[in-house]
């Protein structure tokens, strides 16, 4: 069913309930539908110069108020910043470590490439050390 607004034209009653409870969750936030993707998007508002951004998408049907309400609160930053801060820095960690691990390998396998070639060509890459009564010490592969 469609009700008429002042100012806003016609609108679809189902949507204009999940505005009044969106805009009740927070009086900067409204829903409305994105007309270049044709889905349902809840609105930031945003200082005077800028349009309302998109700050989340429910898709092309219009969801329940208690539903949309629900979306807003896990998802809203305010609340769990520090959670998903602390989230996102665990992914982070978790990324750095396994790019460590794969260049530790990567240069490990390097190493021992290294290691094959110079003894292919007779030499050793190992340094060794032998004591010298006379000149104090002597290394092998000159």
């Amino acid at each position: 069913m469609k009700i008429y607004i002042p100012g806003e034209g016609t609108v679809d009653s189902s949507v204009y309930r999940v505005h009044c409870a969106v805009n009740a969750y927070d009086q900067n936030l409204s829903f409305k539908l994105n007309e270049d993707t044709g889905d349902y998007c809840v609105y930031m508002r945003m200082p005077f110069p800028e349009e309302p951004v998109a700050v989340l998408g429910v898709g092309k049907n219009v969801p329940h108020p208690d539903y949309i309400c629900k979306r807003l609160r896990e998802s809203d930053v305010r609340i769990h910043g520090d959670k998903l801060f602390d989230m996102i820095v665990k992914e982070q960690n978790k990324v750095k470590e396994e790019k460590r691990y794969l260049a530790d390998q990567a240069s490990s396998d390097a190493a021992e490439r290294i290691e094959k070639m110079l003894r292919n060509n007779g030499k050793s890459p190992v340094v060794k050390v032998f004591p010298n009564d006379k000149k104090g010490v002597v290394k092998s592969d000159a």
